[in-house]
């Protein structure tokens, strides 16, 4: 074989390995995406995906035990009742992978990211979970039928206020009716739960009047961390008060001034709700400074721009934190 021949045979080897990997990658279900700063197996694909912006969930902790004399008494020996923003991915993994090796990459990577083991559970361990991922979230009974060689671990992370609950289901498929595709017998799919509970809080210094009026002749606009809100509400909270008395005070010493006040979210939810969101949130705003400090509407107008236009990476909970924001643009 000649040497230019070889060479056309490696491009071609080449350029299939290229498509490949392309495909894998665009194999997720559309608007599926990874959990910030927790890492997929490599070459895993999002078969199914789910998002709540508000969820009841339980979170088992313990061993499953069985009440002899009552079986409807029986139940998980500990568990976690928890209530937040809740999302779900349904991971397929590359054929040859076992669960063991999958389960052991998820662990390393969540002590990496600073997650604290609650329970950790293998196969006859894992009693009955197969019902609880069976029954919620996406999957049904790609997950409910495959004891065997199943592992699991429940975590949690705080940071900045906010608690982060992980819930990871990893097996090996042994048989089930899965409608949304084609599973493979013997092949690992994972389920990843996460639920954010709780509101950040804001490590931002407090923007003062005469610093607000520095920025806007800088830039034109002024960032704002001092602002806070009940989680997915657009209630102001009573903390964000000096904040909003430094703006009041601006808005009375700058009587010519007009301001628009504009929300941003981080990329945590629909891109829908987090627009409503944030233009709700920048109304709040505007609204108050109307009842508490005498200023005419006609000088403030409000509009959200949901998770676009971030300052910070959104895959840590400091960037999303900086992109949670109100920003003062002068008209």
């Amino acid at each position: 074989m000649t040497s230019k021949l070889l060479g056309g045979v490696f491009a071609a080897i080449a350029l299939m390995a290229l498509s490949i990997s392309s495909h894998a990658f665009a194999a997720d279900k559309e608007g599926c995406k990874d959990l910030p700063g927790i890492k997929r197996f490599e070459g895993s694909s999002i078969e199914l995906c789910d998002h709540k912006n508000f969820a009841e969930y339980t979170l088992p902790t313990g061993k499953w035990v069985k009440n002899e004399d009552d079986s409807a008494k029986s139940d998980f020996s500990s568990k976690e009742e928890l209530e937040g923003r809740l999302t779900q991915n349904a991971y397929s993994v590359p054929a040859g992978a076992s669960s063991a090796e999958v389960f052991r990459n998820y662990m390393n990577d969540l002590q990496s990211a600073g997650y604290k083991v609650l329970f950790q559970a293998k196969r006859e361990e894992t009693n009955n979970l197969e019902g609880v991922f069976g029954e919620m979230g996406p999957g049904g009974q790609l997950f409910g039928y495959s004891p065997d060689q199943a592992r699991y671990v429940a975590a949690v992370k705080e940071e900045n206020g906010v608690k982060t609950y992980i819930a990871l289901y990893v097996i090996e498929f042994e048989g089930g009716y899965v409608p949304e595709f084609d599973a493979v017998k013997g092949q690992v799919y994972v389920r990843l739960d996460s639920l954010q509970v709780g509101e950040l809080k804001n490590q931002m210094v407090l923007v003062t009047a005469s610093e607000i009026t520095k920025a806007l002749d800088t830039s034109g606009k002024v960032l704002l961390y001092g602002i806070h809100f009940d989680f997915n509400k657009a209630s102001i909270k009573p903390e964000s008060r000096p904040s909003l008395d430094e703006i009041g005070k601006f808005l009375k010493d700058k009587t010519d001034e007009k301001l628009s006040v504009v929300g941003y979210t981080d990329n945590i939810g629909g891109a829908d709700f987090n627009m409503q969101l944030s233009k709700a949130r920048a109304d709040a705003v505007v609204a108050d400074l109307v009842k508490t400090y005498g200023v005419s509407q006609s000088r403030l107008k409000a509009s959200g721009e949901g998770l676009q236009s971030p300052v910070a990476s959104n895959d840590n909970e400091d960037g999303r934190a900086k992109n949670r924001r109100v920003e003062l643009h002068r008209q």
